[in-house]
């Protein structure tokens, strides 16, 4: 049986600005993506007819309102294949957290199931498939640093940045994105901390939305101050100074409930080679 496997990697926002709202009801946005090296892993096996989807996390559904089962059915209906697949989602990424992990992995299992039904899938169809999936979804045809404009959907690629550590702060509660939109007015962000992020224009919007966060952002900034809320939260990203070893085990006393990953920054190269090999190039690049 041929069986494909690619890593859906996670993502940041070094910076976002919100630029207004949209006669569609979208906030217009203008941000800079990057990816990080926290991944879930997804498979994917021929079978006969239809498709079924296992995922490790119990708490995520595995039915048709899961990503990875949407963006396979969408495939399957934009090339009329009558093949099937199935699917098998390893779940490491926290969900909402900001982190892209659902059109992260709905952006790779567009490229396997090309591979594994010998489609040749054009630029523009995955960027037709991958925003109607939605926003995210097409910065993770692209990978490393890249601009992101429109609802996030219209993606330039930009020279990545040099590889940077990063603490990944991850509390026990996620945030509804949507939520936080509404929330959002027009004003000054609240300043980042340091020089690695810009101002995220969302910040104040989380903090009305889950006032928890100022908690977690002010423990934070007390060692690591280039620090800022990820996108619509709830994860926190830092980028730690160089000759402090004992600050990540002094965040991790302070903040026992959380998760705290260290990982780093990723390259295009390196997650194109990463996400899908042997597949089509996502979306051509």
């Amino acid at each position: 049986m041929t069986t494909v496997r690619g890593e859906a990697f996670a993502k940041t926002n070094l910076m976002l600005k919100v630029v207004g709202k949209r006669e569609d009801g979208y906030h217009e946005i203008d941000t800079v993506f990057q990816t990080i090296d926290l991944t879930d892993v997804v498979e994917a096996s021929a079978a006969p007819a239809g498709i079924a989807l296992a995922c490790s996390d119990p708490a995520i559904p595995a039915g048709e309102e899961n990503l990875v089962h949407r963006a396979a059915t969408a495939w399957r209906n934009r090339f009329g294949v009558r093949e099937g697949a199935r699917l098998s989602l390893t779940k490491r990424i926290p969900a909402g957290g900001g982190l892209g992990g659902g059109s992260s992995d709905a952006a790779v299992t567009l490229a396997l199931l090309s591979r594994l039904w010998r489609l040749a899938p054009t630029d523009r169809d995955y960027a037709e498939v991958g925003a109607s999936l939605g926003s995210d979804v097409p910065f993770f045809f692209v990978g490393g640093t890249a601009r992101g404009r429109g609802r996030g959907e219209l993606i330039e690629p930009l020279l990545d940045r040099p590889p940077r550590e990063l603490i990944l702060v991850v509390p026990p509660f996620s945030i509804s994105t949507r939520d936080v939109y509404a929330r959002w007015r027009p004003g000054p962000a609240p300043p980042p901390g340091g020089t690695v992020f810009g101002a995220n224009d969302l910040a104040s919007a989380v903090l009305a939305v889950s006032p928890e966060m100022n908690r977690y952002r002010q423990a934070i900034s007390r060692f690591f101050p280039d620090c800022q809320i990820s996108g619509s939260g709830a994860s926190l990203v830092a980028a730690p100074a160089q000759g402090r070893p004992d600050d990540l085990a002094a965040l991790r006393s302070e903040l026992p409930e959380a998760k705290i990953l260290r990982t780093r920054t990723i390259s295009r190269a390196e997650y194109q080679t990463r996400s899908a090999p042997g597949s089509v190039k996502l979306h051509g690049r």
